[in-house]
């Protein structure tokens, strides 16, 4: 490929029947952005190619490779330029992206986390309430002092209905981003796939464990910050500084890219009470499931007559949602 001045795409593999166009983005000067075709799209096909090819790029122990930030559609590799030249790491991504033929072939290593969830929690409420006295007056995502009927009002069905679709689903995880130790959670099932604006302007405050939802991906807040996401519930902790959980020994961090969370009902006590056996008698036992995904059976079960009848009749009642839920 004929390299201009000025170029940040430094290179590309042409579009076929197992993937999109692949670019190869300048992103620094130890900074490559591989990404999956030129229009932003969310679609988790190329999320586990991503992760395919992550997976072999990293067996090969690249002299040089620091590390890398696999994402929905887009693969960060941050390394070394005095021992890897960008041209080499391009040569070696292409290598491998030529070598996986079929998408239906790929099998992700993917963990199952169940994690409890209390609805309508004093904490995040309490942190609703805040952002009304002190960000915005009369905010219309805020209804009865919480988000959770704001959030039905965006997707055209009831709060029981949001509450059964977070439950109904596992949420993956395309990978790590903005803040130490979140994911972005994507619903497995399309049918399930709720949909809401973020805030505007964003919290002053959120706290840990709150989960919330802003666009389509689901965010359990690690730590006590700001946010933008809307909130309907808490969890337990996700993330541990101090590191003396035995979970937590070997990172501060819960999730890895391609996990799934399962959520299921709890009371806020509970939530509460596994607090005090994460951070301080640290003997909680988090419920944790090496599994896989197998591809070829998750593209069966989401093109299936069911499933997209089902995702079409939701789609179908967001957009008429939209033309009467309040504008943030």
């Amino acid at each position: 490929m004929e390299q201009k001045n000025y170029d940040v795409i430094l290179d590309t593999l042409p579009e076929n029947e197992s993937r999109l166009e692949v670019l190869f983005r300048q992103a620094g000067d130890g900074f490559l952005q591989v990404e999956y075709g030129r229009e932003q799209r969310a679609n988790l096909q190329d999320s586990f190619r991503i992760q395919a090819i992550n997976d072999l790029v990293l067996a090969k122990n690249l002299n040089g490779l620091i590390e890398t930030v696999p994402g929905i559609r887009t693969n960060m590799f941050h390394f070394d330029p005095a021992a890897l030249s960008v041209r080499k790491l391009i040569g070696e991504i292409k290598e491998v992206e030529d070598s996986l033929t079929s998408i239906e072939d790929i099998v992700v290593e993917s963990r199952l986390i169940s994690l409890p969830i209390a609805w309508e929690d004093s904490e995040t409420k309490k942190a609703v309430a805040k952002y009304v006295k002190e960000v915005r007056p009369g905010a219309p995502n805020v209804i009865n002092g919480y988000n959770l009927e704001y959030m039905a009002l965006c997707n055209g069905i009831s709060v029981e209905e949001i509450k059964n679709k977070v439950l109904g689903t596992e949420w993956y995880n395309s990978g790590g981003g903005f803040w130490p130790g979140g994911g972005f959670f994507w619903p497995m099932d399309p049918r399930c796939a709720i949909v809401v604006p973020k805030y505007n302007p964003p919290r002053t405050w959120t706290p840990e464990g709150a989960v919330g939802i802003g666009g389509p991906c689901i965010f359990t807040y690690t730590t006590p910050t700001g946010g933008g996401y809307q909130l309907f519930g808490r969890t337990i902790p996700t993330f541990q500084f101090s590191q003396k959980h035995p979970l937590f020994k070997d990172s501060p961090f819960l999730y890895k890219s391609a996990d799934r969370i399962r959520f299921f009902e709890v009371t806020e006590k509970d939530i509460l009470d596994i607090f005090e056996h994460v951070h301080n008698k640290t003997d909680y036992q988090y419920q944790i499931k090496e599994d896989q995904i197998l591809v070829k059976d998750y593209l069966n079960f989401y093109n299936s007559e069911e499933v997209q009848k089902g995702a079409k009749e939701f789609q179908e009642k967001q957009k008429e949602a939209t033309k009467t839920a309040p504008r943030l």
